[in-house]
Protein backbone atom coordinates (compact mmCIF):
# COMPACT_ATOMS: atom_id res chain seq x y z
CA UNK A 1 0.00 0.00 0.00
CA UNK A 2 1.48 3.81 -1.14
CA UNK A 3 0.28 6.88 0.88
CA UNK A 4 1.56 10.02 0.23
CA UNK A 5 2.08 12.88 2.67
CA UNK A 6 1.68 16.14 1.09
CA UNK A 7 3.89 18.48 3.51
CA UNK A 8 3.11 21.78 1.80
CA UNK A 9 0.01 23.29 3.61
CA UNK A 10 -1.52 25.64 1.46
CA UNK A 11 -4.20 26.68 3.86
CA UNK A 12 -4.66 23.40 5.77
CA UNK A 13 -2.30 24.91 8.61
CA UNK A 14 -2.11 22.67 11.29
CA UNK A 15 -2.84 19.19 9.09
CA UNK A 16 -1.22 16.94 6.75
CA UNK A 17 -3.45 15.27 4.07
CA UNK A 18 -2.55 11.39 3.75
CA UNK A 19 -4.05 10.11 0.09
CA UNK A 20 -3.98 6.36 -0.91
CA UNK A 21 -2.88 5.23 -4.30
CA UNK A 22 -6.07 6.81 -6.30
CA UNK A 23 -4.82 10.16 -4.68
CA UNK A 24 -7.63 10.64 -2.22
CA UNK A 25 -7.24 11.59 1.01
CA UNK A 26 -8.05 8.55 3.50
CA UNK A 27 -6.14 10.43 6.90
CA UNK A 28 -5.47 13.98 8.20
CA UNK A 29 -2.63 14.54 10.52
CA UNK A 30 -2.91 17.07 12.54
CA UNK A 31 -0.97 19.16 15.38
CA UNK A 32 3.00 19.39 15.56
CA UNK A 33 5.52 18.72 18.19
CA UNK A 34 7.37 21.84 18.63
CA UNK A 35 6.48 22.25 22.13
CA UNK A 36 6.49 19.27 24.78
CA UNK A 37 3.01 19.54 25.45
CA UNK A 38 1.95 19.10 21.73
CA UNK A 39 0.91 16.12 20.48
CA UNK A 40 0.50 14.74 16.32
CA UNK A 41 -3.31 13.13 16.00
CA UNK A 42 -4.03 10.33 13.15
CA UNK A 43 -7.38 10.54 11.71
CA UNK A 44 -9.45 9.46 8.95
CA UNK A 45 -10.75 11.91 6.49
CA UNK A 46 -14.03 11.24 8.88
CA UNK A 47 -12.44 12.67 11.73
CA UNK A 48 -12.08 9.36 13.65
CA UNK A 49 -9.12 9.41 15.61
CA UNK A 50 -6.64 6.19 14.73
CA UNK A 51 -3.78 7.15 17.06
CA UNK A 52 -1.93 9.60 18.38
CA UNK A 53 2.29 10.38 18.44
CA UNK A 54 3.41 12.29 21.97
CA UNK A 55 6.72 13.17 23.48
CA UNK A 56 7.13 11.68 26.90
CA UNK A 57 10.80 13.52 27.59
CA UNK A 58 11.96 13.20 30.72
CA UNK A 59 15.47 15.09 30.84
CA UNK A 60 17.88 16.52 27.70
CA UNK A 61 16.59 13.29 25.35
CA UNK A 62 13.17 12.63 24.71
CA UNK A 63 11.82 9.81 23.55
CA UNK A 64 8.37 9.65 21.62
CA UNK A 65 5.15 7.42 22.29
CA UNK A 66 2.76 6.16 19.85
CA UNK A 67 -0.86 5.18 21.08
CA UNK A 68 -2.85 3.63 18.62
CA UNK A 69 -6.57 2.57 19.02
CA UNK A 70 -6.99 -1.20 20.11
CA UNK A 71 -2.83 -1.58 20.52
CA UNK A 72 -0.56 -1.74 23.27
CA UNK A 73 1.65 1.89 23.52
CA UNK A 74 4.80 1.53 21.45
CA UNK A 75 7.67 3.88 21.88
CA UNK A 76 10.35 5.19 19.75
CA UNK A 77 13.79 5.58 20.49
CA UNK A 78 17.07 6.16 19.33
CA UNK A 79 19.58 3.72 19.67
CA UNK A 80 23.08 6.02 19.88
CA UNK A 81 25.92 4.81 17.57
CA UNK A 82 29.15 5.99 16.40
CA UNK A 83 28.66 3.86 12.97
CA UNK A 84 25.42 4.04 12.17
CA UNK A 85 22.20 6.58 12.75
CA UNK A 86 19.39 3.97 14.02
CA UNK A 87 16.09 4.17 15.41
CA UNK A 88 14.14 1.27 17.73
CA UNK A 89 9.99 0.54 17.49
CA UNK A 90 9.54 -1.28 20.64
CA UNK A 91 6.69 -3.67 20.77
CA UNK A 92 7.07 -4.16 16.72
CA UNK A 93 10.59 -4.99 17.24
CA UNK A 94 11.06 -2.32 13.80
CA UNK A 95 14.57 -0.99 13.41
CA UNK A 96 15.11 2.12 10.88
CA UNK A 97 18.02 1.97 8.70
CA UNK A 98 18.91 4.65 6.19
CA UNK A 99 19.02 8.11 5.98
CA UNK A 100 16.05 10.22 7.59
CA UNK A 101 18.19 13.30 6.84
CA UNK A 102 18.21 12.54 3.14
CA UNK A 103 14.70 11.55 2.85
CA UNK A 104 15.35 7.42 2.37
CA UNK A 105 14.49 5.56 4.91
CA UNK A 106 12.97 1.59 6.03
CA UNK A 107 11.56 -0.22 8.24
CA UNK A 108 12.66 -3.61 9.29
CA UNK A 109 11.52 -6.68 11.68
CA UNK A 110 15.29 -8.77 11.75
CA UNK A 111 16.18 -8.60 8.05
CA UNK A 112 12.84 -8.37 6.24
CA UNK A 113 11.63 -5.31 5.20
CA UNK A 114 8.28 -3.98 6.32
CA UNK A 115 7.91 -0.05 4.96
CA UNK A 116 10.12 2.27 3.02
CA UNK A 117 9.97 6.08 3.23
CA UNK A 118 11.19 8.33 0.45
CA UNK A 119 10.96 11.83 0.16
CA UNK A 120 10.20 13.90 -2.88
CA UNK A 121 10.03 17.19 -4.35
CA UNK A 122 7.00 17.38 -6.53
CA UNK A 123 4.44 20.33 -7.92
CA UNK A 124 2.62 20.26 -4.39
CA UNK A 125 6.21 20.70 -2.56
CA UNK A 126 8.08 18.18 -0.40
CA UNK A 127 6.14 14.43 0.05
CA UNK A 128 6.70 11.67 1.51
CA UNK A 129 5.69 8.46 0.22
CA UNK A 130 5.17 5.26 2.54
CA UNK A 131 5.34 2.24 0.81
CA UNK A 132 3.75 -0.35 4.11
CA UNK A 133 3.26 -3.99 3.01
CA UNK A 134 1.05 -4.49 6.25
CA UNK A 135 -2.43 -2.92 6.96
CA UNK A 136 -1.94 -3.02 10.79
CA UNK A 137 1.29 -0.65 10.30
CA UNK A 138 -0.08 1.81 8.39
CA UNK A 139 -0.69 3.99 11.93
CA UNK A 140 2.89 3.57 12.98
CA UNK A 141 4.40 4.22 10.22
CA UNK A 142 2.31 7.40 9.25
CA UNK A 143 3.09 8.88 12.64
CA UNK A 144 7.09 7.89 12.80
CA UNK A 145 7.30 9.75 9.36
CA UNK A 146 5.93 12.64 10.59
CA UNK A 147 8.08 12.84 13.56
CA UNK A 148 11.30 12.08 11.42
CA UNK A 149 10.60 14.55 8.96
CA UNK A 150 9.81 17.09 12.02
CA UNK A 151 12.88 16.10 13.41
CA UNK A 152 15.45 16.61 10.26
CA UNK A 153 13.09 19.99 8.59
CA UNK A 154 12.27 23.21 9.51
CA UNK A 155 9.52 25.07 7.92
CA UNK A 156 10.63 27.96 5.99
CA UNK A 157 9.42 30.96 6.87
CA UNK A 158 10.47 34.43 4.63
CA UNK A 159 9.99 37.56 5.95
CA UNK A 160 6.93 39.89 4.79
CA UNK A 161 8.41 42.93 3.55
CA UNK A 162 6.87 46.25 2.16
CA UNK A 163 6.38 47.46 -1.24
CA UNK A 164 9.30 49.16 -1.98
CA UNK A 165 8.37 53.09 -2.16
CA UNK A 166 5.44 53.01 -0.19
CA UNK A 167 5.44 55.65 2.81
CA UNK A 168 3.79 55.14 6.16
CA UNK A 169 2.04 57.43 8.43
CA UNK A 170 0.93 57.18 11.76
CA UNK A 171 -1.44 60.48 11.75
CA UNK A 172 -4.48 59.53 12.74
CA UNK A 173 -6.20 62.89 11.77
Amino acid sequence: MRYLLELTQKQEYGQIPVANEEDQIEYIIQGNLDNPNHTLYLKRFTGKEIGRLYTDGNGIISSYTIDVVNHSLVKVKRLNNKVANLFYVTRLNYIVTGSIKKGSYKFLFGLKKVATVKTVIRNEGVVLICDIDRPEDVPFILLCATLFTQWHTTPLRLPTFPPVGRKYNVNFN
